[in-house]
């Protein structure tokens, strides 16, 4: 095998897989821009083994880097080298063999198969902030692959994608909205019992009564906004709300004393899904400027929350008979339940609840 004479280099460590080397190196982000010259999204699909790059998921990742300067956390890029390279071990023994330098002609191309995105968005991250450069991420190098092999590997590697849950991501996020919705659950008996901290669709038989993705969302319609000066001073707040809601709920308190199943609940009453708490969180906004809200939330008791009760929730939470979720829905089920607490309406409610009712026929 003939030496590289010109190219780039990176510690790295050698591995083997289905019976082929690859090599896992630290990169400095400095270098990412050198070693990645080519954007292959821009070719015709059949000769790229790689999405097109979606411009607009770019400062998104950007600004996690620079708002989480200090713990951002990035998983490695996975490329392949289409092209010669070899790699150099520091020595012969069962470990050392395995560790070493790879070693990267100049000539050959080094295409991303995933990580596009995580690259353009570091890119521009060291354009406004350049102490980033020394830093590094891990790349996993496949070598010698051809566009059909970079074709195979990009498949296997999307072949069983598993999102994370928004709720567990909820659950682990230290974003102010996600500590005050978590700090919420965890210091309350029946929030901790009632909501799943981890997924976002609850099963038929799940015990659960609410996801922790829209517990978060109807507390975030509490407020203004939610961030790092306020949060903490919202947890109070936000906890009488919500323990108020309980207290007049019967479907609620049935499920924290098993006195019902969270499943029975779910196919019988609005007031326990996702878009009917998201639309509480709205109408709690406004009550928290009253200050005799805690009185006018016992009214919740006397509305008919059962989902064959069509007259009042048809075209809001309910589309021919079966629940639906979205935040116009959200907001259309906060109008009527303001309507049913005596609370007034804004003009931009007003206006929507007379295009609702005209739709409906005057109904």
């Amino acid at each position: 095998m003939s030496s590289i004479t010109s190219g780039i280099s990176f510690p790295a460590i050698r591995g083997i897989q289905a019976g082929n080397e690859y090599y896992i190196g630290m990169c400095p982000l400095k270098r990412l821009k050198k070693v990645f010259t080519f954007d292959e999204s821009a070719l015709p699909v059949e000769a790229r083994a790689q999405r097109t790059l979606n411009p607009e998921r770019i400062p998104e990742i950007t600004n996690y880097i620079l708002s989480q300067r200090e713990d951002y956390v990035f998983s490695a890029i996975t490329a392949c080298i289409e092209g010669f390279s070899q790699f150099a071990a520091i020595g012969e023994d069962q470990h050392e063999s395995n560790i070493g330098t790879l070693i990267i002609d100049s000539n050959a191309e080094v295409y991303i198969t995933d990580g596009q995105h995580r690259n353009a968005a570091i890119l521009e991250a060291l354009t406004q902030d350049p102490t980033l450069a020394d830093e590094a991420i891990s790349v996993v190098f496949f070598a010698d692959k051809t566009l059909e092999a970079r074709q195979k590997i990009f498949k296997d590697l999307n072949l069983y994608p598993v999102k994370t849950d928004r709720s567990l991501g909820i659950t682990y996020d230290n974003k102010p909205s996600a500590l005050l919705s978590k700090e919420l659950i965890y210091a309350n008996p029946v929030l901790l019992k009632l909501i799943d901290l981890e997924k976002n669709n609850l099963g038929q038989r799940s015990k659960k009564l609410l996801t922790h993705s829209a517990f978060n969302r109807a507390t975030k319609e509490l407020f203004d906004k939610v961030n790092a000066d306020n949060y903490k001073k919202l947890i109070p707040i936000a906890a009488r709300y919500w323990e108020s809601v309980y207290e007049n709920l019967a479907e609620w308190q049935f499920v924290f004393e098993n006195k019902l199943s969270a499943s029975d609940a779910r196919k019988h009453s609005i007031n326990v899904h996702s878009v009917t708490v998201q639309a509480l969180g709205i109408v709690g906004k406004h009550l928290l400027q009253i200050d005799d809200w805690e009185f006018k939330l016992q009214k919740l008791k006397d509305i008919n929350w059962d989902r064959s009760n069509r007259v009042d929730w048809e075209g809001r939470c309910l589309v021919n008979g079966e629940m639906s979720n979205n935040s116009s829905r959200a907001k259309l089920t906060a109008i009527k339940i303001k309507i049913l607490l005596g609370l007034p309406l804004s003009q931009k409610e007003q206006q929507d609840e007379a295009k609702l009712s005209g739709a409906r026929g005057g109904k």
